[in-house]
């Protein structure tokens, strides 16, 4: 399953996801993004981060 995220509805890679959020709470966020993808595929997950803006994660 290939996962894609998006920083203010604009693609952005793991690597500077990472950077703006710290390893560990990416891990958490990915992993609560799986579990409801795997319920419901056609709900969108999304996270806000601060003054950054929201995440959204998709899988593929």
């Amino acid at each position: 399953m290939k996962t894609v995220f998006y920083l203010n509805e604009k693609k952005i890679t793991r690597k500077a996801v990472k950077e703006l959020i710290g390893e560990e709470r990416l891990k958490r966020m990915i992993k609560e993004a799986k579990e409801v993808f795997l319920e419901d595929p056609y709900i969108q997950n999304s996270f806000h981060i601060g003054f950054q803006g929201i995440i959204t994660i998709e899988f593929c």
